[in-house]
């Protein structure tokens, strides 16, 4: 071998994961433009005349609601209907530059919870994330924007683990400005406000400081500020769906429309929800559990999830998109479970087939069965290693 040979070889041997990155980010972009021309229902139903509104209206429109999203969104969108883009694919230029993000922020998670700082974890986090169908799916085909408050919740828990409060709970409200979903969440830091006295009460006034902030170009141009109350109090109540494609406990109770029983299914679905949840809270107190260890707080968050997604109604299959990120990171910090994320994952993939080509692969009633049991288990592994075993701390 020639010594330009050699330094070829050593190049590469020292930059390996640079190049696996270079070659996964270039894989993910491709599976990705495979969808970039696909029109959902969603997109021919709402965000395609939400765009025509918005760009019709100009800069004063920002001064009244369209569609049901955020004030943050809408003016993103705004942005976008002043380039050429178009509107197909701004949408999902727009998601997919946040794919990028999210597997960032899910790659500086793993770095910061991996006590021996390597780089191979976060390397293969980043590529894991970046590939996944669900998240292929959910930005190039469907043109949602679930990775943009996904990829703020990762960064904010990112800084959390670092004790960097402030930062952190900018993050979290970044991420609650943009989708309501990002409340499934806050029950973890409530936990981990009890349990490790190391945020204050204070902190979380930021979430609702920060929302209020990301909307104010709207309120300016004349917005009604109790907007951003009542676009999520809408939200709640959209389509008054009992069951909306999510494989939680509703799936063998009703299916479609149920207009008199919603309201009462309604405040069951968040009774029970908050009774589990306190529950939890509860033996974590009782426990003296130590969320600022890695397993407990991640195996704490996705048992949290879990929770919302299962006994809360009207689901849709997109709302686990957070719990299907965290799975995969879990695995990757802790190998022995990798089956979790790719179970969890599978179940979403059908849901997301179910809606987007209208292909069935599993019965919902099916697909319910196999992820309560994985919620069972995942219950059970968080009262076992979490509460029982949680203020023995185990670094990894």
């Amino acid at each position: 071998m020639t010594k330009i040979e050699n330094k070829i070889f050593d190049w590469i041997r020292k930059n390996i994961l640079l190049i696996f990155v270079v070659a996964v980010t270039a894989f993910g972009i491709a599976i990705h433009i495979c969808g970039i021309d696909f029109k959902s229902d969603d997109y021919n139903s709402f965000l395609y005349p939400w765009w025509t509104c918005i760009e019709s209206a100009g800069v004063q429109g920002l001064a009244t609601q369209v569609g049901n999203y955020n004030i943050p969104y809408q003016l993103i969108t705004y942005l976008f209907t002043l380039t050429p883009l178009g509107p197909l694919y701004s949408y999902k230029a727009l998601s997919i530059v946040f794919d990028l993000v999210l597997a960032v922020s899910a790659a500086l998670l793993v770095h910061s919870f991996d006590s021996k700082k390597s780089h191979l974890k976060p390397v293969f986090t980043y590529a894991l994330v970046f590939c996944s169908m669900t998240v292929v799916l959910n930005s190039s085909f469907w043109a949602q924007c679930d990775s943009i408050y996904v990829s703020f919740i990762l960064l904010s828990i990112c800084f959390l683990k670092k004790e960097k409060n402030i930062p952190s709970f900018i993050m979290l409200g970044i991420a609650f400005s943009f989708k309501l979903q990002a409340v499934f969440i806050l029950p973890v830091y409530l936990f981990y406000y009890v349990c490790t006295r190391k945020t204050s009460i204070i902190h979380f006034l930021i979430i609702p400081a920060v929302d209020f902030v990301m909307c104010l170009p709207a309120i300016i141009l004349g917005r009604n500020p109790l907007d951003i109350i009542t676009i999520y109090a809408e939200q709640t109540d959209y389509g008054k769906l009992i069951q909306m494609n999510c494989p939680n406990i509703y799936a063998f109770l009703c299916n479609g429309y149920d207009m008199n029983n919603y309201y009462l299914f309604k405040t069951f679905s968040i009774v029970l929800t908050v009774t589990i949840l306190g529950a939890g809270l509860c033996m974590l107190i009782y426990k003296r559990t130590d969320l600022s260890d890695t397993q407990n707080l991640l195996l704490t968050s996705i048992w949290t999830l879990f929770t919302c997604i299962m006994f809360l109604s009207s689901m849709h299959e997109r709302y686990a998109y957070l719990l299907d990120i965290l799975t995969i990171i879990y695995a990757v910090v802790n190998v022995k479970r990798v089956w979790l994320p790719v179970v969890c994952n599978l179940v979403s993939l059908r849901g997301y087939c179910n809606y987007l080509f209208s292909y069935d692969v599993l019965d919902i009633k099916i697909t319910a069965v196999v992820y309560i049991a994985v919620y069972a288990y995942v219950s059970y592994i968080f009262i076992k290693e979490v509460i029982m075993n949680g203020n023995k701390v185990a670094r990894i």
